[in-house]
C-alpha cells in the first residue's frame, strides 16, 4: 500500500508538473495598428472599380512609404464597409469620423496598398454622382465618389473600371489617367452616346466628341476645329500627358447649365454649349493648365482659368484667323464689363488654401476674364513669341506638378527679361481694369 501511494504521488507530481507547463500564457502576437490621422500621407495611385447600379466601389489606393503608421482620406459621401491590405499580415483597423477615414498602416519604406470597399450615393448639387448619370467632382467633392484628398496640389494617377451599366447606355470614362492629375479630374458619363472621331494631331493624339441624340448640328459647329486647336496647343506648349485619345463629352447637366468641366482626357461640355468653339477650346486647354499643371492653392485659381481663357482665344485665332480671334476677345470684354460692377475682386492673394473657393469672389467670370486680359497685356509688352516660349518653359518645368501664379510671373520675367509688374498690379492685384 505504501508503494502504491508513493507511485500515485509520483504520478500526480508528473501530471501536475506537466499541467503547469502546458498552462503557461502564450507569447503575445502582433497587435493591429490603431487608426490615426495623417492627412500628409502621399497617394501614388488610385484604381477605381465602380458598380453604377449597385452604387458600390472598391478603391485600390497605393500610399507612398512612410515612417508614419497613419493615413487619412476624405470620404464625406461614402459608407466604408471594409479596408484591407495585401502588404500587411494583420487586419487593417480603420475609423470614420466627420467625413474622414483614418487607417492604421505598418511603417514601411515601400509603398503600401489599401483596398477600400464602400458604397456611394446620388448627389443633387453638382457634388458627386448625379441623377443625370454623370459625375461632377470640382472643386473638392472627390470624396463623394471615392476616398481621396481634395487639396488642389494633390496629384494622383488613376485607372478605372465601371460595371452595372444600364442597358442601352454607353459609359464614357478614361480606363487610365497615366500621369499625376488633380483628384477632381476622373469622371464618367452614362447615356445614349455616339462617338465621332474628328481627327488626329501631328503628335498622333486622337481627337473626338461624344454627343447625345439631337446634338449632331450643334456638335459639328462647336468641334469642327477642335483637332486643330489641340494640335496647336501641343505644338506651341508641349506634349499632352493624359493619354493618346481625347474628346469633348456632352454633359446633361440640366436646363440653364452652360460651360464645361476639365475632366481630361474626356472633358465635359454642357449640352447648351456644344455649339460653342470657345468652350471646347477652353476645356481642351485645361490639359496644359489646371490639369497638366495643377494649382498649388485655391487662391491660384487664375493660373488655371485665366491662362486657359487666354489660350482658348489664341488657339481660335491660330486656326480661324485674326477676325475669329478678335471675336473671342470682344466676347471676353463684354463678359468682363458685365461682371465687374458687382463681382470684381483681387485675383492674387497671399494665403494658401485658406478660402472656400465655392463661396469666394474668385469663383466668378472676373477671374477668367481679368486673367486672360493680363496675359494679353503681357503679350503686347514682350511679344507673342517670347510669351509663348515662357509659357512653354513654365509648362515643361511644372507639368504633372503643382505651381502658384507667382511661379508663372517669375518664369515670364526670367525668360523675357521684362518687368511685367504693371500688369500684375493692374490686372491681378488691383480692382477694376487698368
Amino acid at each position: 500500500m505504501e508503494k502504491l501511494v508513493s507511485s500515485l504521488v509520483a504520478s500526480l507530481s508528473i501530471l501536475v508538473l506537466t499541467g503547469c507547463d502546458g498552462a503557461q500564457d502564450p507569447k503575445p502576437g502582433p497587435v493591429p495598428i490603431a487608426p490615426s490621422m495623417d492627412t500628409s500621407r502621399d497617394i501614388l495611385s488610385t484604381n477605381l472599380a465602380l458598380d453604377v447600379t449597385a452604387m458600390t466601389g472598391e478603391a485600390t489606393i497605393v500610399l507612398a512609404g512612410s515612417e508614419s503608421t497613419g493615413a487619412s482620406l476624405e470620404v464625406p459621401g461614402l459608407s466604408v464597409t471594409s479596408v484591407a491590405s495585401p502588404d500587411s499580415t494583420l487586419p487593417i483597423q480603420y475609423a470614420v469620423q466627420d467625413g474622414r477615414l483614418d487607417v492604421g498602416v505598418p511603417e514601411s519604406s515601400d509603398p503600401i496598398e489599401l483596398r477600400i470597399s464602400y458604397s456611394f450615393a446620388t448627389q443633387s448639387n453638382f457634388d458627386g454622382y448625379l441623377a443625370e448619370k454623370l459625375t461632377f467632382l470640382w472643386p473638392r467633392f472627390c470624396g463623394n465618389l471615392f476616398p481621396c484628398k481634395s487639396a488642389p496640389s494633390e496629384g494622383v494617377s488613376f485607372t478605372m473600371q465601371l460595371s452595372g451599366i444600364p442597358m442601352g447606355d454607353t459609359a464614357v470614362f478614361p480606363a487610365e489617367i497615366p500621369s499625376d492629375a488633380p483628384t477632381y479630374m476622373p469622371a464618367f458619363a452614362l447615356g445614349n452616346y455616339t462617338y465621332v472621331m474628328l481627327g488626329k494631331t501631328t503628335a498622333g493624339t486622337e481627337v473626338g466628341v461624344y454627343h447625345l441624340p439631337g446634338e449632331e448640328a450643334a456638335m459639328m459647329e462647336g468641334t469642327k476645329d477642335l483637332t486643330a486647336f489641340f494640335d496647336w496647343l501641343e505644338k506651341t506648349y508641349g506634349e499632352y500627358t493624359f493619354g493618346g485619345k481625347v474628346a469633348s463629352v456632352s454633359a446633361n447637366w440640366g436646363p440653364g447649365a452652360y460651360g464645361g468641366m476639365e475632366h481630361h482626357p474626356y472633358w465635359h461640355i454642357a449640352r447648351d454649349a456644344m455649339n460653342d468653339p470657345v468652350t471646347h477650346a477652353h476645356e481642351a486647354a485645361h490639359g496644359w493648365f489646371g490639369d497638366g499643371v495643377r494649382i498649388a492653392c485655391w487662391e491660384d485659381f487664375v493660373l488655371s482659368e485665366g491662362t486657359v481663357s487666354y489660350l482658348a482665344a489664341r488657339a481660335i485665332e491660330a486656326v480661324g484667323g485674326t477676325t475669329a480671334g478678335q471675336a473671342v476677345w470682344d466676347g471676353y470684354q463684354s463678359e468682363l464689363d458685365a461682371v465687374l460692377p458687382t463681382e470684381d475682386t483681387i485675383l492674387m492673394l497671399d494665403t494658401c488654401n485658406e478660402i472656400d473657393l465655392i463661396v469666394h469672389p474668385l469663383w466668378s467670370n472676373v477671374t477668367y476674364m481679368k486673367g486672360a486680359f493680363f496675359f494679353k497685356a503681357v503679350e503686347a509688352q514682350v511679344g507673342r513669341d517670347k510669351l509663348d516660349a515662357a509659357i512653354k518653359k513654365f509648362y515643361g518645368t511644372h507639368k504633372n506638378a503643382a505651381a502658384r501664379m507667382q511661379d508663372m510671373i517669375d518664369t515670364i520675367q526670367a525668360e523675357t527679361g521684362a518687368d511685367i509688374s504693371v500688369h500684375v498690379n493692374g490686372w491681378l492685384k488691383g480692382m477694376g481694369k487698368p
